[in-house]
């Protein structure tokens, strides 16, 4: 795992952005974070790996829970849904909230960290928002499963509360999983930082290029570093392809401001 330090001009605060554990073991990811001691940790989606509810596998048993609460022992710590978050049930929910992390589903806060004002939203995953709505309709989780599993790339997250979440007085920091929804719906937004992960730095890199991502396809444009100076992408911190990593480390990103 490496680290990646980047400035984004006019950001207050310190902070760490952690993408895609998938439940997998943390002990460096923590160690890091330990070392750096972020002012804030981002976790914009999928610490899980989408268990099938027909398993009975719940958040407790995905191991993500000491995480969180580590997380949140050492700064404030603010998590979005990612599509491996879609299963997720009340349950689940109470139980997150008490590792005293704070998850931002489709929803924001405001944080005051010293003199910064800060606005702190989370764009849920399409598919977390598609999966809630089919089943609200009385499918079973299983035709939900399968209506949402391979969603078009056009299919857009709930964008409603953005408008009243731009309007807040502040500095705006958005969770937001997928990259690919920047061009689409948030690039004319007026948001300071975007917080990404989802490509997996594109598999394979090649020439400083990702060869892969799910939302973009092949030679995709939007799976390492920062983009227009605000939108931050992570490589992640683990492997959940068949295809595997291959000059593509996995990594921890920390974000200072200039």
């Amino acid at each position: 795992m490496r680290e990646s330090f980047h400035t984004v001009a006019g950001c207050p605060v310190s902070l760490a952005l952690v993408s895609d554990l998938h439940e997998k073991p943390f002990e460096k990811a923590l160690a890091s974070l330990e070392k750096n001691r972020p002012a804030l940790i981002c976790i914009p989606g999928d610490f899980l790996y989408g268990r099938l509810p027909k398993k009975d596998v719940k958040v407790r048993e995905a191991g993500v829970l000491p995480f969180l609460e580590a997380c949140a022992a050492l700064a404030p710590c603010f998590v979005s849904l990612g599509n491996h978050e879609w299963m997720l049930t009340p349950e689940d929910f109470s139980l997150l909230k008490e590792t005293g992390a704070r998850i931002l589903d489709n929803a924001f806060a405001l944080v005051t960290p010293g003199d910064a004002r800060l606005v702190l939203g989370g764009l849920s995953s399409a598919r977390v928002s598609e999966y809630r709505r089919l089943r609200s309709e009385g499918l079973d989780w299983e035709e939900a499963n399968a209506l949402t599993r391979d969603l078009s790339p056009e299919t857009p997250p709930r964008l409603e509360w953005l408008d009243a979440y731009c309007r807040e007085d502040g500095y705006h920091i958005l969770l937001c999983h997928h990259p690919e929804y920047y061009p689409r719906w948030l690039r004319e937004r007026e948001i300071e930082l975007i917080l990404s992960g989802h490509a997996h730095g594109g598999q394979v890199r090649l020439f400083g290029r990702g060869l892969y991502a799910p939302g973009q396809g092949l030679f995709p444009k939007l799976t390492s570093g920062v983009t227009d100076g605000r939108l931050v992408i992570s490589r992640g911190l683990s492997n959940r392809q068949i295809v595997p990593r291959v000059f593509n480390p996995t990594e921890i990103i920390y974000i200072h401001g200039s």
